[in-house]
């Protein structure tokens, strides 16, 4: 018995050696080139699989920004090809990829106008251009395309001169963004499916170019806020220098402003790995995910969805109507440009920042050129970047000062007797006057916001100083970056005084006093500056820090509303203001604009006399009036007056209370 089991071990072993054998005799002698030649003809490369970054979200979890897969194009390195090969694979993408935005000024300013090569840029940037490049300073564009093509040995004979401009294009990126066995080249990034296809059924023009499916920013609404969400895109060299210790590489992409550059190192992820299989040849036979990407945070913006789809309706169409309705540039046929910012009064939440023009966040590249030639810089954020003379709505601060100083009651009664004679040698006029010869007579300070009376605010403003003028300024957050996010695009403005005005190699003068306390003179404020400033009126004089984040990665931060300022208004002096506010409305220069409101609104227009025949239309308002939940600012460039502007904000109104339907309006002014 025991016998039997040794034979049967035995001939199990011989039988597993005998095929062990023969397998071995298979791949070794009888097809061992086959396999030889399979082994050496594949190659296997690494590649970096981008993290899908965090979604973008409104106040209350609707998307704003998500995210989809998208098609992108590598050019891998070949030690293999020559220079001439890979300059026929460029030619052969640049023709199949017809969606590849142009080359920033810093690869290859150069274009082709008349069949002749020129340089685009200003001479100063082409002079930078060639002195970093390593080209002489008056090397013409000729002779910087010869070079390139001698360098990287294109061939003037078979290529046209666009074309030839494509390849020595590319080829630059490609030593900037250090081309190299380890690192392919990203060609084009979320390319149309048809494009895609091209490539596909065409594999033997392109070799050694990978498509590789990875995540992009979806828009749901592409114009939507653009100025705050900001744009993702390849990293320049100086942002991978800056971040090369955190993870970055020269082919990763960084948010270039707003959020998504604001809460990048939240938004980005961690990257994933995974390699790409190859034959000999070039051509790709397959890949696979090593290490999957983990995504990144998402954010909830203090922004409204709809408050912000509503504010930019209401600019847009105002603008139109403005410049549709007079022939005239005084009347406001020029009129093309603004910005409007709504903030909860009680928070300092932003629940609506619009700049227009605005442009499409998804078609940033392909329509660059035309972005930066436009005339009306819809790349400019107008709500944090744009500075303008607050005109009248400057009043509001200078008679709340004054009272608060005690140089005027609120039922003292100054009399507007056309001009102001004070000064023997200056002596402006009201500009009612002006306009139709008459005066307004005896007026208190709540009359005098509502008819916005020029010569009264003379007056007080001479009584008040200045100095005291700007003292309060500064507690309104004039002069001031307001702390929003967005700081880094955020500008200061410019607060009216004989210190600036000396630095600015000027001379200040006594009437100065006089016209900065009419709004106009050197002071200068942002939309979300007055957006804050008619807030913390509204409030009773609690200036909160402007915030545009509310949450990240789902999580209520619970932020307490930060308190910047305290302006301890009496309530007397304060109800004098307002009374003046809502005044404006129901007698005053908004009235046409807010007959037949629900909601009781509080509001002052202004009208900034720009260079030459052009008047900046400003208006502030908050509603409602009995218990203030929103402010709105909103400034629109060539008006012609700041009652136009009025319509815009009284949309916003309508829009967020939803004056359609009372029960509607009712819930809002309860729960928002």
């Amino acid at each position: 018995m025991k016998t039997r089991r040794y034979i049967i071990f035995y001939v199990l072993f011989a039988l597993t050696a005998l095929m062990i054998g023969a397998r071995l005799i298979n791949l070794q002698i009888a097809n061992g080139n086959y396999y030889r030649e399979k082994s050496n003809s594949r190659t296997v490369r690494s590649v970096e699989l981008a993290a899908p970054r965090g979604e973008i979200l409104d106040r209350n979890g609707r998307a704003i920004v998500s995210n989809r897969t998208g098609y992108n194009v590598y050019i891998l390195s070949n030690r293999e090809r020559t220079s001439a090969q890979l300059n026929k694979v460029i030619n052969n993408l640049s023709k199949a990829v017809k969606s590849k935005g142009r080359f920033s000024d810093d690869v290859l300013p150069i274009s082709v106008t008349d069949d002749k090569y020129e340089f685009y840029t200003a001479k100063e940037e082409s002079r930078k251009w060639k002195k970093t490049n390593g080209y002489k300073e008056n090397d013409s564009a000729q002779k910087v395309m010869d070079s390139l093509c001698e360098k990287y040995g294109i061939d003037t004979e078979k290529y046209t001169k666009k074309k030839i401009l494509a390849i020595a294009a590319t080829r630059i990126d490609m030593v900037k963004r250090g081309f190299s066995m380890a690192s392919p080249y990203l060609f084009a990034e979320d390319i149309p499916i048809e494009e895609i296809s091209v490539i596909k059924e065409q594999a033997e023009k392109f070799p050694d170019v990978s498509i590789i499916t990875q995540p992009v920013r979806n828009y749901p609404y592409p114009t939507l806020g653009a100025h705050i969400l900001g744009r993702v895109g390849m990293i320049s060299a100086q942002e991978y220098e800056e971040n090369e210790d955190d993870g970055y590489n020269i082919n990763s992409h960084i948010g270039k402003d707003g959020i998504e550059k604001y809460l990048e190192k939240h938004l980005r992820g961690e990257n994933g790995s995974g390699r790409i299989e190859q034959t000999r040849g070039g051509y790709s036979v397959g890949h696979n995910v090593e290490k999957e990407p983990i995504a990144g945070k998402s954010v909830n913006l203090t922004i409204d969805l709809d408050m912000q789809l509503a504010s930019e309706k209401a600019l847009r169409d105002t603008i139109y109507e403005i410049s549709s309705a007079s022939d005239s540039a005084e009347g406001g046929r020029d009129a093309s440009s603004g910005s409007i910012v709504v903030i909860d009064v009680n928070s300092g939440d932003v629940l609506a920042m619009a700049s227009y023009p605005s442009y499409d966040i998804e078609n940033f590249g392909a329509m660059y050129n035309e972005l930066v030639s436009n005339p009306s810089k819809p790349l400019f954020n107008r709500a944090l970047s744009g500075t303008y003379s607050p005109a009248s709505t400057f009043k509001l601060l200078v008679g709340a000062a004054a009272l608060e100083e005690g140089v005027i009651t609120t039922d003292e009664e100054i009399f507007d007797s056309g001009k102001y004679t004070y000064f023997s040698d200056y002596q402006p006029a009201c500009w009612i006057y002006n306009q139709k010869g008459v005066t307004h007579g005896y007026l208190n300070v709540s009359e005098a916001i509502r008819d916005s009376c020029n010569i009264f605010f003379y007056e007080t403003g001479r009584r008040l100083t200045i100095e005291k003028i700007n003292n309060y300024a500064t507690l309104f957050g004039f002069g001031q970056k307001s702390g929003i996010e967005l700081s880094a695009e955020e500008k200061s403005g410019v607060v009216a005084s004989p210190e600036n005005r000396k630095k600015n190699g000027g001379i200040w003068y006594p009437g100065d006093t006089c016209q900065t306390a009419i709004g106009q003179s050197d002071t200068l404020v942002t939309p979300l500056q007055l957006a804050n400033y008619i807030a913390t009126i509204a409030n009773g004089g609690t200036r909160y820090k402007p915030h545009l984040i509310k949450s990240l990665a789902g999580e209520e931060t619970q932020r307490k509303s930060e308190v910047l300022s305290k302006i301890n208004l009496k309530e007397e002096n304060r109800a004098a203001v307002v009374d003046g506010l809502r005044r404006v409305v129901t007698e005053g220069t908004a009235f046409t604009a807010f007959q037949g409101c629900k909601i009781s609104v509080a509001a002052k227009t202004g009208s900034a006399q720009t260079s030459g025949v052009y008047t900046n239309g400003v208006c502030v308002a908050y509603a409602p009036y009995e218990k203030p939940q929103i402010a709105i600012a909103c400034v629109i460039e060539k008006a012609g007056s700041g009652s136009h502007v009025a319509k815009a904000v009284r949309r916003v109104v309508d829009s967020y209370f939803d004056s359609s339907d009372e029960d509607n309006m009712k819930t809002n002014v309860l729960v928002r």
